[in-house]
């Protein structure tokens, strides 16, 4: 590795450090916030939302613009609005301003993540990948950690504000660096930009996403049907007009590369899964357990801790060996932890249990993300690597908006919605009479997730690998 590879390499895992940072930062953060505000929970909510609808609306589009206009570009200019969103999200002197600066702050992050994996592929080459992908993975469970722990010390000690101000610094030193290192070694394909095709997809990824969370909230009713209707539609016709473009958004050839579609929907499918777990575990310790949001946390970090390190030897390994063995494993070790879930979890289940189970399923999730990101890119061409990054964001994406609508309902089933968002963001605690109802819900979802978690082992044990050369006779066939 070169200096100008391990800059790229600090710059990335930055970047991804600094989006679970605030991710998890947050989230600790809304019970201080909501009091702070003036606000309801119901808006307040709207604080995590807003930045999840964000990227998933968006991913695809700005992954195209990466193949455009420049990958180095895209990921220096997220950096710095995702610091600009941040500045004006701690000074937010309502819901309302907080919850837009938020939007701002997200298509930041969706700059930097919808290209990431392009960057990536673009400075590495195939057998260097998994090394990469574990350290940016790496990357993310030590932001988790950092969220978690300067979470509870910011909001206590120094005021709500600073988890927000936190990202500023970083923000601004890796937009510096990335302008002096960081440049396009892409294929540039001179194209118009399909406005159409992103137009409609990005109203029906909304309205869908709207629909799921409305769902989520009220339960179903006749906007959320509307909603859902309009956002299938508006997908028919994006379909519609690919087929028809001359540039389309998304060449529905990439799709024929099952390397890349397989291991997408891998994604797809560990992340509904493994975050709907997460936040029903911690609906769990906070609604049933009574902990306060930053100990509900710190009984999950060294699942985090482990993660990091399984994700590095995970990377490792899946560069010297076979990556799908390795993924698969990392699942695998995931399906164990959530029938560990299933077995143990009760209204008194020792805490220690839920850490040595989180760890499981952490080391599983490291070596997971470190083989899987290497297997996304392995097939797709060069000149295709930002398109391809974006839209496996936008799957991911789908499949963690779709992970909070299950945690939600699957908990509205045993407790009243509101009350579930209560206990979600910690302020307040269940009823005795509802937590038996609540813990057997929870069992419900521990075996929903493992029926997720076994259709991602299934597709991503089915993976083959195309040769190149008969690769690029399948993506270039008409």
């Amino acid at each position: 590795m070169d200096k100008t590879q391990f800059i790229v390499l600090v710059l990335l895992t930055l970047a991804t450090f600094m989006t679970a940072l605030d991710s998890t930062i947050v989230v600790l953060a809304l019970p201080v916030m909501l009091t702070a505000l003036h606000t309801d929970l119901s808006i307040l909510v709207w604080v995590i939302l807003i930045y999840i609808l964000t990227v998933t609306i968006f991913s695809t589009q700005l992954g195209k613009l990466g193949d455009l206009k420049g990958r180095a570009k895209m990921f220096n200019f997220g950096m710095i609005l995702f610091g600009i969103g941040s500045a004006l999200c701690g000074l937010s002197t309502s819901a309302i301003e907080l919850i837009g600066f938020r939007t701002i702050q997200a298509l930041g992050g969706s700059l930097m993540t919808s290209n990431t994996m392009a960057i990536a592929s673009d400075y590495f080459r195939p057998e260097e990948r998994g090394f990469v992908f574990g350290t940016t993975s790496m990357g993310w469970n030590l932001g988790a950690v950092a969220g978690i722990l300067a979470g509870g010390i910011i909001t206590t000690f120094i005021g709500w504000r600073w988890i927000f101000y936190i990202n500023v610094p970083i923000a601004i030193f890796s937009f510096i660096t990335g302008l002096a290192y960081l440049k396009d070694r892409g294929v540039r394909v001179k194209q118009d930009f399909d406005i159409y095709g992103a137009i409609t997809l990005g109203l029906s990824l909304g309205l869908l996403s709207m629909a799921g969370i409305t769902y989520a909230g009220v339960g179903y009713n006749n906007v959320v049907g509307l909603m859902i209707l309009l956002g299938l539609a508006l997908f028919a016709i994006f379909i519609y007009i690919e087929t028809r473009a001359k540039s389309p958004l998304i060449s529905l050839r990439l799709f024929r590369i099952k390397m890349f579609t397989l291991s997408s929907f891998s994604y797809f499918f560990q992340y509904m899964a493994n975050n709907a777990i997460l936040f029903l575990l911690i609906m769990y310790l906070q609604g049933v357990r009574g902990l306060n949001p930053f100990y509900a946390s710190i009984w999950l970090v060294p699942g985090y801790l482990l993660g990091s390190i399984a994700a590095t030897f995970g990377g490792r390994l899946a560069d010297r060996s076979d990556a799908r063995v390795i993924a698969s494993i990392g699942l695998m070790l995931q399906a164990v932890a959530y029938v560990l879930y299933d077995t143990l979890l009760t209204l008194t289940t020792p805490f220690y249990y839920i850490t040595i189970i989180a760890s499981i399923s952490g080391v599983g999730a490291g070596m997971f993300f470190a083989a899987n990101g290497k297997m996304v890119m392995l097939d797709v061409p060069r000149d295709m690597y930002g398109i391809a990054s974006g839209t496996n964001r936008t799957i991911g994406n789908i499949g963690i908006l779709l992970s909070f609508i299950i945690a939600i309902v699957v908990s509205s089933m045993a407790i009243p919605r509101s009350v579930a968002f209560q206990i979600f963001v910690g302020t307040s605690v269940l009823t005795p009479s509802l937590m038996a109802p609540f813990i057997n819900s929870l069992h419900m979802a521990f075996r929903a997730s493992l029926a997720l978690v076994a259709v991602a082992i299934a597709t991503s044990w089915s993976r083959t690998r195309v040769p190149m050369t008969q690769q690029r006779r399948i993506v270039d066939r008409p």
